[in-house]
């Protein structure tokens, strides 16, 4: 096996085990599984194109995260822009009531917090990944967990009863 089929195997491992993380954190941010799906493949796309050095960083997933992250905020700024001065868009059927209030309860918490829930809960990332990854302690990761979950929880309201008795 040469050079390049090492690389091409490297990174398909590294595509297989990434790709689902980073499509739920990408949708948990936009709303959107499309988009998401898009912004996640630019993503390993710019990747790809770096792998041979990307490869040799401590944690490969963070330098794909951070990408990741960059294309759905600027995604967001071109689409503000758009909305300003486009053609009316084509309608679409309105997003799950329950999303779009989870979204709009996560993006009313302190970044930090929406940041840590996006990542361990949305993506499936360990407490210690996102430490890694946020470069703070764990503990306060856990904090921001604690804290974010239960902000976002009252917001929320209680969950529904289902017929069997037990929240849905």
């Amino acid at each position: 096996m040469d050079a390049q089929d090492d690389r091409s195997a490297s990174f398909d491992s590294y595509f297989r085990s990434s790709r689902q993380p980073l499509v739920a954190m990408a949708y948990v941010m936009t709303g959107d599984l499309q988009v998401a799906q898009d912004l996640t493949q630019e993503a390993f796309l710019r990747t790809w194109s770096r792998w041979r050095h990307v490869s040799t960083y401590d944690d490969p997933k963070a330098w794909t995260r951070r990408v990741l992250y960059n294309l759905v905020v600027s995604n967001a700024r071109r689409d503000r822009v758009r909305r300003r001065s486009g053609p009316v868009p084509v309608p679409v059927s309105p997003p799950d009531e329950s999303h779009l209030m989870l979204a709009a309860a996560l993006r009313a918490l302190p970044r930090n917090q929406m940041m840590a829930i996006v990542l361990h809960d949305g993506a499936g990332m360990s407490v210690h990944e996102v430490a890694l990854d946020m470069k703070v302690p764990e503990g306060t990761v856990k904090s921001w967990l604690s804290r974010g979950r239960a902000e976002a929880a009252a917001k929320l309201g209680p969950a529904p009863i289902g017929r069997d008795g037990h929240a849905d």
